[in-house]
C-alpha cells in the first residue's frame, strides 16, 4: 500500500454541510444588504475561508463590515446550521477500512475549528483522525498549504506516502505546493473541471472508489 497518510478536506469531502451553511449565509446577506442571494452563489464558495466568502457575498473590502458579517454567520450557524449536515454515504465505511489498514488519517480545512470539532463529534468521526486542524475564520486567503506543511513537519510524514483528498482546487493547490499526491473528489461542491484544471493527480467519484484506489496503490 503506497499511501500510509491520508489528509482529508472537511466540507464537501467528509460532510455535506450545505443546508446549514447556505441558510446562515443567506441570513447574513439579507440582514446586511436587504438582498436575496441564490444558493448556487454560496455553494460555489464553500471551502473558502469565512472572511473571504463574506467579502465576496457582500462585495466589499470593508474590514469592519466583513467582521460584522463573519460574526453574524457564526451566530446563525452555531444556533441551527451546525446541526444541518450529513456524512456522505460510504464515508464511515471508507474511514474504517483505512484505519483497519493502519493508515494515519488527518483533516485540514478552512472551516472554523470549533464548528468542525462539534460536527465530527456529532457523527462519532473524531476518533478516526490523528490530527484535525481548521481556522479561526479571520483570514481572507486559504491557509491550507501552510497547514499541510505544518502537518507534514510536525508528524514527520514522508511525502511519498502522503495524499491530500478534497473537493475543490484549494485542496489540490495545497497538495501541489507541498509536493504530495492529490485526489479530487466530485461528490462535494467543487466542479470536476476545476479539479482537472488544478491538475489533480486522480479524480474519484464516490467514497468506495477512493477507498479501492488507495487500497490498490
Amino acid at each position: 500500500m503506497r499511501f500510509k497518510n491520508i489528509i482529508f478536506d472537511f466540507d464537501g469531502t467528509l460532510v455535506d454541510s450545505r443546508p446549514g451553511v447556505v441558510k446562515a449565509f443567506k441570513k447574513v446577506v439579507k440582514e446586511l444588504t436587504s438582498k436575496e442571494i441564490e444558493e448556487q452563489e454560496i455553494v460555489q464558495l464553500i471551502g473558502a475561508p469565512l472572511a473571504q466568502i463574506i467579502s465576496i457575498l457582500l462585495n466589499t473590502d470593508d474590514e469592519a463590515l466583513i467582521r460584522e458579517g463573519s460574526n453574524l454567520f457564526k451566530e446563525y450557524y452555531s444556533k441551527e446550521g451546525l446541526y444541518q449536515n450529513i456524512v456522505y454515504p460510504g464515508t464511515k465505511e471508507m474511514l474504517e477500512s483505512f484505519r483497519n489498514q493502519s493508515c494515519q488519517l488527518f483533516v485540514i480545512s478552512n472551516k472554523i475549528n470549533l464548528f468542525m470539532y462539534k460536527i465530527l463529534e456529532q457523527h462519532n468521526l473524531k476518533n478516526y483522525f490523528a490530527f484535525v486542524c481548521g481556522t479561526d475564520g479571520i483570514d481572507k486567503q486559504s491557509k491550507k498549504p501552510d497547514l499541510v506543511k505544518y502537518l507534514l513537519t510536525h508528524h514527520k510524514l514522508m511525502k511519498k506516502e502522503t495524499v491530500m483528498v478534497g473537493d475543490t482546487e484549494n485542496d489540490i493547490v495545497a497538495a501541489k505546493r507541498n509536493f504530495i499526491y492529490s485526489i479530487g473528489v466530485t461528490w462535494g461542491y467543487g466542479s470536476e473541471s476545476n479539479l482537472i484544471k488544478a491538475k489533480a493527480d486522480k479524480i474519484c467519484h464516490a467514497p468506495l472508489e477512493l477507498q479501492q484506489f488507495i487500497a490498490r496503490e
